[in-house]
C-alpha cells in the first residue's frame, strides 16, 4: 500500500484560532495566563477547556521515631512544649495541644502515660494546599481515624496545628504502644507512603483533584522564582555530572512540562547558575540547590534576625553579610551571646541561632536539625565553627599502622608501633574502626584484626561528611551562664577562661564591650575573694581552685540526697559506678557517678546520656576520660 501511494502526510503545528498563524502551545497559554494574574483563575472552567488529566492533592508526611530511654524523657517533654507553643497558633487563637476528641489535651496525663514507653513517634502533616483546608484539626483527626483502621488498634496521640510558616501544618505525637499494651510497630512501607496516600486522599476529597492546567500554572510561576523549586529538583535528578540534556522532546505526553524546564534553565542562566553548552544542553552550577535555597530563605532569615534584635532590645549595624555561610572560603569561627534560638522550617527540620558577636554584629546562623540546638538557650555564650570533613587523628594513625602491615590493623601492631600508647588510647582506635565498619569502610577479621582499605583516609572523609548531614556548623557551648551571672559565680567560668588566655583585645562594640566590662567586674570579685594568684592574675591554678570550690558546693547539696559521702575524681587510673544523673554548675555540666559506698562528679559527655542509670567504668587519661559499660561495649 505504501508503494502505491507516494504521498506522505506530516501533521503541522496547531495554529492560533485568531488567525495570526502563530503556534500556540499549551505551556505557552498557561504561562501567559499565569503572568496576567493568578487570581483570575477560579479553579473551574468549561469542560472543553480543561485537560482530562488530573492529580491528587500533595501532602508531605514526615515520620521520626524517638526513644524514651536515657535522656529521652527530657527530650520528649521539650518536644511537647515546642509543639504546644502559642506563637505557632493561628492569629487570635490560643493554640496548644488537642486529642482525638478533646479540644485541649491534658499534657501531664499524656506524659505520665508515655513515661514507661519504649518509644514514641513524631509526625508532621503538611498539605501543599494547607491554607485552603477549612479545618486543619478536623483534617488531622480524620487522618488518624484512617491510621487507626490501618493499624487495627486504638491510638493514643496529641497534636497541634502550626501557622507560623508559609504552609500550615500539624504536629502529631503518637505513643508507641498498641491498645493491648504491646509496642506499636509501623511497617516501613506505611511510613514511606501509606499514611501519605491516606492524607492525599482526604485532601483531594475536600479540595477536589488538581487539574493539569493547575499544575502547569504553578510550574509557570516557578520558572521565574529566585528559590529552589520542584523544576530545579527535576533538573538535578535528570542531570549527569551537572549537565542536563533538554534537546529531546518526549513523546509520552509530558512534553508540555519539559517546556517549563527549558524556560527555567534559561532563567537560571540569567542568574549565573547555568551555562549553555550546545543545542538543548546546559551545565548547572555545582552549588545550584544551596544557592537557590539561600536566596529563597533570605527574606525569612532577615525577618527572624530583626525580630530577635527587637525582642532583646539589641541594635547592631550590618557592616557585612548578616547570614553566616560556613561553606564560604573565608568563613571563620564566631563567638557571641545567643539572642534567640528558633525553628526556620519545622517541616524540613531546620533550626537557627541569632548570635550577638564579640565584633558587635548580630549574625544569623542556620544550625540544621532541631536536635542540634535542643540544649542551647538565650543568653548562653557559644562559638560557631564551619564543619570539617577531614579524617580524625585516629584515622591517620590507623592508616599508617595498617599500611606497614599489608592493610591490617591490630591492637598488638599499634602497641608495637607506639609502646607508650595506653590501653584506653588503643581502644579508642578500635571504636573508630567499629564505627567505620558499620558504614562499610572497614572489615573485622575473625582473629580480631582489622582489614583497612588502601583509600581508608578518603573513606574517613566521606564518613565524616555523611555524619555531618543536618549539621551545617559546629556549635561549641562556652558558657551556660549569662554574662551577668558569671561575674560573681563561684566556679570556673568562660570569663575566667578569657582572663587566663592570651587573646588580643576585643572589639569595643556591642557584646565585645559587655565582655570587657564583665572581665573587669570578675577581676574585682576574684580579688575580693582572694582567689587571684600572687601576681594578681588569673592562672591555671586559679581556674582549678575555682572548679574545686564549685564541685564541693555541688557535692554538699547532693550528699543529703544520695546519703553517701563525696570523693573527688582521681587524676589518673580508673573509676566505676552507676551514672545516676547530671547537674549543671557554673563550671559546666557534670555527671554523678555513684558506687556502693560513695559518689563522685566528672565532666559530662553527650555520649553518656544513652547509659543513664547503667553501670559504667572510666579510664582517666591526661585530659579525658574514656567511658565503657561495665558489661558491654565502650563509650566515649
Amino acid at each position: 500500500m505504501a508503494d502505491d501511494n507516494p504521498f506522505k502526510v506530516k501533521l503541522g503545528r496547531i495554529m492560533s484560532p485568531g488567525g495570526t498563524g502563530r503556534f500556540v502551545s499549551f505551556a505557552g497559554r498557561v504561562r501567559r495566563a499565569a503572568q496576567k494574574s493568578g487570581r483570575q483563575w477560579s479553579g473551574k472552567a468549561r469542560s472543553n477547556a480543561v485537560p482530562k488529566q488530573s492529580f491528587s492533592r500533595r501532602v508531605v508526611v514526615k515520620f521520626s521515631l524517638a526513644k524514651m530511654q536515657g535522656n529521652g524523657s527530657k527530650i520528649f517533654k521539650a518536644h511537647l512544649d515546642y509543639v504546644a507553643r502559642e506563637s505557632a497558633a493561628q492569629e487570635n487563637e490560643k493554640g496548644g495541644l488537642y486529642t482525638a476528641v478533646e479540644p485541649e489535651a491534658d499534657t501531664e496525663s499524656f506524659g505520665e502515660r508515655c513515661k514507661d514507653d519504649r518509644h514514641y513517634f513524631k509526625i508532621i502533616i503538611s498539605p501543599e494546599d494547607g491554607k485552603d483546608i477549612t479545618n486543619l484539626t478536623r483534617f488531622t483527626r480524620d487522618l488518624m481515624i484512617e491510621v487507626q483502621r490501618d493499624m487495627d488498634t486504638t491510638l493514643d496521640w496529641v497534636a497541634a496545628d502550626h501557622y507560623d510558616t508559609g504552609r500550615p501544618h500539624s504536629h502529631i505525637i503518637l505513643r508507641g504502644v498498641r491498645d493491648d499494651g504491646k509496642d506499636l510497630v509501623i511497617p516501613r512501607d506505611y511510613i514511606s507512603y501509606g499514611m501519605r496516600d491516606r492524607a492525599e486522599h482526604l485532601a483531594t476529597l475536600e479540595l477536589g483533584p488538581v487539574t493539569q492546567i493547575d499544575v502547569a500554572k504553578k510550574l509557570a510561576v516557578m520558572t521565574r522564582q529566585e528559590r529552589f523549586t520542584t523544576i530545579d529538583k527535576d533538573l538535578l535528578y535528570e542531570a549527569t555530572e551537572n549537565v542536563v540534556d533538554l534537546s529531546e522532546i518526549k513523546q509520552d505526553g509530558s512534553d508540555w512540562s519539559q517546556r517549563f524546564k527549558i524556560w527555567r534553565v534559561k532563567n537560571l542562566a540569567r542568574m549565573g547558575l547555568a551555562e549553555k553548552l550546545g543545542r538543548g544542553k546546559w551545565k548547572l552550577d555545582e552549588n545550584l540547590e544551596r544557592t537557590l535555597r539561600r536566596m529563597g530563605d533570605r527574606g525569612d532569615i532577615l525577618k527572624a534576625r530583626h525580630k530577635a534584635m527587637r525582642m532583646t532590645g539589641v541594635e547592631r549595624p550590618s557592616r557585612r553579610e548578616p547570614i553566616y555561610d560556613p561553606l564560604a572560603g573565608d568563613a571563620k569561627p564566631i563567638t557571641g551571646r545567643v539572642l534567640q534560638v528558633g525553628i526556620l522550617d519545622d517541616v524540613n527540620d531546620r533550626s537557627f541561632i541569632v548570635l550577638d558577636t564579640l565584633q558587635g554584629e548580630a549574625i544569623f546562623v542556620e544550625t540544621g536539625k532541631e536536635a542540634n540546638v535542643s540544649n542551647i538557650q538565650a543568653d548562653m555564650i557559644v562559638t560557631i565553627r564551619p564543619q570539617t570533613f577531614e579524617p580524625k587523628s585516629s584515622d591517620y594513625t590507623i592508616d599508617k599502622i595498617a599500611a606497614k602491615r599489608g592493610g591490617v590493623y591490630s591492637p598488638s601492631a599499634h602497641e608495637a608501633a607506639d609502646p607508650k600508647a595506653s590501653e584506653a588510647y588503643i581502644q579508642a582506635h578500635i571504636r573508630r574502626l567499629e564505627s567505620m565498619r558499620r558504614s562499610g569502610h572497614a572489615e573485622r577479621n575473625k582473629d580480631g584484626t582489622w582489614q583497612v582499605p588502601k583509600d581508608y583516609l578518603k573513606r574517613a572523609s566521606v564518613f565524616e561528611r555523611e555524619n555531618s548531614a543536618g549539621k551545617p556548623v559546629q556549635i561549641i557551648l562556652n558558657s551556660r551562664l549569662s554574662l551577668n551571672k558569671a561575674t560573681e559565680a563561684i566556679g570556673r567560668t568562660w570569663v575566667d577562661e578569657e582572663l587566663a588566655s592570651t587573646n588580643g583585645a576585643l572589639s569595643r562594640e556591642g557584646f565585645g564591650i559587655d565582655v570587657e566590662k564583665a572581665k573587669r567586674d570578675r577581676m574585682a570579685f576574684l580579688r575580693s575573694q582572694q582567689l587571684l594568684s600572687k601576681s594578681g592574675a588569673v592562672t591555671k591554678d586559679t581556674l582549678s581552685q575555682l572548679e574545686s570550690l564549685d564541685l564541693k558546693a555541688a557535692a554538699e547539696a547532693l550528699r543529703k540526697e544520695i546519703a553517701k559521702p563525696y570523693v573527688g575524681a582521681p587524676r589518673k587510673g580508673s573509676l566505676s559506678g552507676v551514672f545516676r544523673k547530671t547537674v549543671e554548675r557554673p563550671s559546666g555540666k557534670y555527671a554523678v557517678i555513684e558506687s556502693s559506698k560513695e559518689f563522685t562528679l566528672v565532666p559530662w559527655r553527650e555520649t553518656m546520656d544513652r547509659n543513664l542509670g547503667r553501670a559504667i567504668k572510666g579510664t582517666i587519661g591526661r585530659q579525658t576520660i574514656s567511658w565503657a559499660l561495665t558489661k558491654g561495649r565502650e563509650i566515649s
